[in-house]
């Protein structure tokens, strides 16, 4: 196997990633869909390693970075995970085995968290109803019938997202610093009045 200095936190859960360089004779080691899974679950990412095209020696070393979500299981009482597959954080590729382990070392001490963007309960379950608001945010803007929902039934965790949104007026400031569903809510309503662009 290839020595790797791998940080705390991250899970081996794949490796057939061999010290062992495309040379005639060495095919079998570079064949298999991934020569290397690694999985961070504090901070919501997933490395992907393979060799492309598979068994041929003029290929190359293929690495992804991807960040997952986790969804509680309530039947087998564990975390799973969704890889976002369709949209990689980062891509690389080199032939060297040797520039891809200092990559890979460089990856493991370096990648930040993922902030998962759902409205959560707790660790995996999601908010259904806050983030059905989310999702309606997302795909049509900021509404005042949308904030009045979200005053009305949305989580602290949805109040908060709307007082970072891009979209944020001062009006919808107004609302929360009123009627946020929290103390924590409405104190950051309030300060964010005072700052520059808000300011009456």
């Amino acid at each position: 196997m290839q020595p790797l200095r791998i940080e705390a936190g991250w899970q081996v859960t794949y490796n057939q990633f061999y010290e062992v360089d495309p040379i005639p004779g060495h095919e079998s080691y570079f064949e298999g869909s991934s020569l290397l899974m690694l999985r961070n679950n504090g901070r919501l990412k997933l490395i992907d390693l393979q060799w492309r095209p598979e068994l041929d020696l003029d290929g190359e070393y293929q690495l992804q970075v991807l960040n997952f979500v986790e969804n509680f299981n309530p039947i087998t009482n564990e975390f799973d995970t969704e890889p976002n597959w369709d949209h990689p954080v980062l891509n690389f590729a080199t032939k060297s085995r040797l520039v891809l382990v200092e990559k890979l070392e460089d990856l493991l001490r370096t990648l930040p968290v993922f902030e998962d963007p759902r409205m959560i309960e707790r660790r995996g379950v999601i908010d259904d109803l806050s983030e059905s608001y989310r999702l309606r945010i997302v795909e049509n803007g900021i509404s005042t019938d949308c904030i009045n929902d979200i005053l009305e039934n949305g989580s602290a965790q949805l109040q908060v997202y709307i007082l970072n949104h891009k979209d944020l007026t001062r009006d919808i400031l107004l609302k929360f610093a009123e009627n946020g569903l929290t103390k924590k809510v409405k104190n950051q309503a309030k300060q964010k009045l005072t700052s520059k662009g808000f300011r009456a």
